[in-house]
């Protein structure tokens, strides 16, 4: 074999790789972690990208699924509470040899039309709700305001350590986190995580995303000699509320992060 029928098959061999990664990045990361570490050369923000766009992309499906469930369940409550309801209040009607009987039958055809009623009311809003949910989840994507303008950090050890104890304990019983230690103990015995920052928005593993078409960051702030950055964000329609958020740097001698990047990026 010649020289250039070598590196033919060398390029071959490398393309197929590029195109494997890009069709598979989960796996690409579950087998090869280092292939996205900042120590390495051959990092490739957009292979991360791709892993947090699917882990977020399948949460938005499943709360799609889960509200669509939902309508689904309140609608056949409704008709099943009605139809027992009618058939209670025949039997209330009919009865006449047996007066407790009666008097129950009457108290449960109340009941059961009381709580034809509100499932009733439910469910509109539900469908509606449901209608919006997937509406969203088919025509925006949060991670490509993300994509063209952003920067990936990569933290471990003591400050990913940090970063998940500021997160699970500021969410502390809230939004059903107190539910989520076998979540936090993955995470922890991962020992890495990572980080993008983007002036349309932020993602912090699998814990927080955060993103908007326009700017969202409202004001930042770095503490403690740079190793941790605070960051305030706007309200937006979707979330009529300021959010705050700690974010622990990486801190590596070998591998020092640009700090003048982050404030010329983020225009804090």
């Amino acid at each position: 074999m010649t020289n250039e029928e070598r590196d033919t098959v060398q390029l071959i061999k490398i393309a197929n790789t590029d195109e494997q990664e890009e069709r598979h990045p989960r796996a690409i990361l579950e087998t090869n972690p280092s292939i996205i570490s900042l120590g390495n050369s051959n990092i490739n923000p957009n292979i991360v990208i791709n892993v947090f766009d699917e882990i977020y992309s399948n949460r938005t499906h499943r709360k799609c699924i889960s509200i669509s469930y939902l309508t689904l369940l309140s609608m056949t409550l409704a008709i099943t509470f009605w139809m027992f309801h009618w058939i209670a209040y025949n039997r209330c009607k009919n009865v006449k040899d047996d007066p407790k009987l009666e008097l129950f039958l009457c108290d449960l055809s109340i009941v059961l039309e009381t709580l034809t009623f509100i499932l009733l009311g439910i469910t509109p809003i539900l469908f509606i709700t449901m209608i919006l949910f997937w509406i969203h989840y088919s025509c925006y994507n949060p991670m490509d305001s993300i994509r063209e303008n952003k920067i990936l950090l990569k933290i471990e050890g003591n400050q990913w350590e940090e970063q998940l104890n500021y997160y699970f304990n500021k969410k502390k019983c809230r939004y059903f986190n107190c539910f989520r230690r076998k979540q936090r103990k993955e995470l922890k015995e991962r020992k890495y995580g990572y980080i993008i920052l983007s002036p349309h928005g932020i993602v912090i593993d699998e814990l927080i995303l955060l993103s908007a078409q326009k700017n969202i960051i409202d004001n930042g702030v770095l503490l403690d000699n740079n190793k941790v950055l605070k960051l305030t964000f706007k309200r937006t329609w979707t979330r009529p509320w300021k959010i705050r958020i700690s974010i622990y740097l990486p801190d590596n001698p070998a591998n020092p992060i640009n700090i003048e990047e982050i404030k010329q990026l983020l225009k804090i």
